[in-house]
């Protein structure tokens, strides 16, 4: 592992990643610099977080840039904290699904959109608990979804 600096919403720490891992470049590190910047500094994301099919409630707490080592892709990854997980209040696939898609439609691709960097696929992700990225924790209680972006559109795919 070494060590890189990707965004949280706090501003720019340094975390452990895998090597090839997760990393910011230019114009998403920007974008997500200056949203922290309009908020005065403020953890708060510069668009609210939608309301779920679920009626769960995620909560934003860190967005990567991670682009592959082969270069082939890169990956915007949306990672949520959603509480309700860790009391044991988790609904079916289905419903989870329409959740990612919701997040990945209503929040992510307004963002990347913006980005000057280009991006392949959003990550959307559910978490009882924060875990560092690439890291691993088998009592966290995680679910993940990826979509291809065409025409504007988030596209499951199905991993």
């Amino acid at each position: 592992m070494r060590g890189m600096f990707c965004h949280r919403l706090t501003g720019l720490v340094p975390v452990m990643l895998p090597a090839g891992g997760a990393r910011l470049r230019g114009g998403w590190g920007l974008l997500f610099a200056l949203i922290v910047a309009a908020q005065g500094g403020s953890a708060q994301a510069s668009e609210p977080v939608p309301v779920v099919p679920s009626g769960l409630s995620p909560q934003l707490f860190e967005q990567l840039l991670d682009v592959k080592p082969d270069g082939m892709f890169t990956y915007a990854r949306f990672r949520f904290l959603v509480p309700e997980l860790a009391q044991g209040k988790v609904p079916g696939f289905d419903v989870l699904a329409e959740d990612f898609a919701v997040l990945c439609s209503q929040y992510a691709l307004p963002l990347v959109a913006n980005s000057t960097d280009p991006v392949d696929r959003i990550v959307i992700s559910y978490s009882d608990r924060e875990v560092e990225f690439g890291a691993s924790d088998p009592d966290a209680r995680q679910f993940f979804e990826q979509f291809t972006l065409k025409d504007g559109t988030c596209i499951w795919e199905n991993f």
